[in-house]
């Protein structure tokens, strides 16, 4: 299917974020979230000065975190006390936890989990299917997945284009306050007419009279070179600071160009800043979450910490929903608009627009972050903090088109 790039300008999500103490002994307050019971034995989630029926659920602390919870959402019983066996994904690897602690399984070229939590294995694999291999030999597996090259933009740079091919990556993004634009490109050897170093500079973001600073580096073992020379672009002449390095089997380029008239010496050192922050990773695939109507761009720092799932809701609905391991980040639902405006959900759900399909059917898009926890994961909040990155990356399906819309 061909794709519609959209800029979202419905405003950014205001979600109110805070550590939200969930334990039945706290008493509800109008200036706090909380989770009560009453004295029917009922459950009521506190929002604010409102209370909301959660239901009457086999409820206790999670005996590990504190926090409240329904048993058969938590994964432990109450007369065991203890997590029940699970698998999970890290690193691109499949691990088993349970009461004696985790066991590594194997990589997840090897390994999935289905929709109810079981380990299957892939029936054309070959790698090894041992479930007793140590964490010390699972080093190797987990970089068997494909190398990425990572950029640390900020969490407020904007996604202005980001496409996966077949052949290699590509991402365009603003930075330096707007002035400048980054171009981060991955493209295969073997599709590249000069495959050094130099053809590439010349093939894609060519120099325009003599380079300014040349610095030849070696990167995570692999030769690289950073640049700072003119280039030309629609006839504007502009700047460009570039790192460009070369695996086996992919030439990597960050290049940050910058109009000549805005380029100073705080351009100089954002860029700077910007090819210092890249690293590599190894990561399953690059990829593109999609329904009917609308597809999400995987920004490059989620690739390596999530997987998603889509799922059917009424009237040709649907909920995208990522997740770091098991725990979910952010869900993307499209919901069917039946001519009542719908008032959200929670706190934690922002309002995009209204999607129109072709046969003129209309969705209001949500987007639903979870409840910000101290303790989860660095990687979970790592995408925590990024998922507006997400959100910038939807995109409208031919025949969909995304309007402004409305909510009570």
């Amino acid at each position: 299917m061909h794709k519609k790039f959209l800029v979202l300008l419905t405003g950014s999500i205001a979600l109110s974020i805070s550590a939200v103490p969930v334990l039945a002994s706290d008493p509800p307050t109008d200036d706090g979230q909380y989770i009560w019971q009453d004295e029917n034995g009922d459950y009521w989630y506190r929002n604010g000065s409102e209370d909301e029926y959660i239901g009457e659920g086999n409820y206790a602390p999670d005996p590990d975190s504190g926090e409240l919870m329904e048993s058969n959402d938590a994964g432990w019983t109450e007369q065991d006390g203890y997590f029940e066996p699970h698998y999970y994904y890290e690193d691109g690897s499949v691990w088993l936890e349970d009461a004696t602690g985790t066991t590594y399984i194997g990589s997840r070229d090897t390994y999935y989990i289905d929709d109810y939590g079981n380990l299957q294995e892939y029936s054309d694999s070959e790698a090894d299917s041992s479930s007793g291999d140590s964490p010390e030999e699972s080093s190797e597996s987990e970089k068997r997945g494909e190398l990425h090259m990572r950029v640390g933009f900020p969490a407020d740079t904007t996604i202005r284009e980001s496409m996966p091919e077949k052949g290699g990556y590509f991402e365009q993004r603003s930075v330096n306050e707007g002035k400048s634009t980054a171009f981060v490109l991955k493209v295969a050897n073997s599709s590249l007419e000069d495959s050094s170093l130099k053809g590439f500079l010349a093939e894609y973001y060519p120099v325009k009279g003599e380079i300014i600073t040349k610095e030849d580096l070696t990167f995570e073992s692999y030769p690289a070179t950073k640049y700072q020379y003119l280039t030309a672009v629609n006839e504007e002449e502009k700047n460009v600071d570039a790192l460009v390095c070369q695996t086996d089997d992919y030439t990597f380029g960050l290049f940050i160009l910058t109009p000549s008239d805005t380029y100073d010496k705080a351009a100089e050192k954002e860029a700077a800043e910007l090819i210092k922050s890249i690293d590599f990773i190894y990561a399953e695939y690059v990829d593109m979450a999609m329904t009917d109507y609308f597809q999400v761009l995987t920004p490059e720092r989620w690739k390596y910490l999530c997987r998603y799932e889509t799922t059917e809701t009424e009237n040709g609905g649907y909920k995208l929903t990522y997740y770091n391991e098991d725990v979910p980040v952010l869900t993307l639902e499209a919901r069917y608009y039946d001519g009542k405006d719908q008032p959200l959900d929670s706190v934690w759900q922002g309002y995009l627009g209204r999607i129109e399909t072709v046969d003129g059917k209309k969705y209001d898009l949500l987007s639903t972050i979870s409840q910000y926890s101290e303790d989860a994961s660095d990687e979970w909040k790592e995408m925590y903090d990024t998922y507006l990155d997400t959100i910038n990356g939807i995109r409208m399906m031919d025949g969909c088109s995304l309007t402004e819309g409305s909510h009570t």
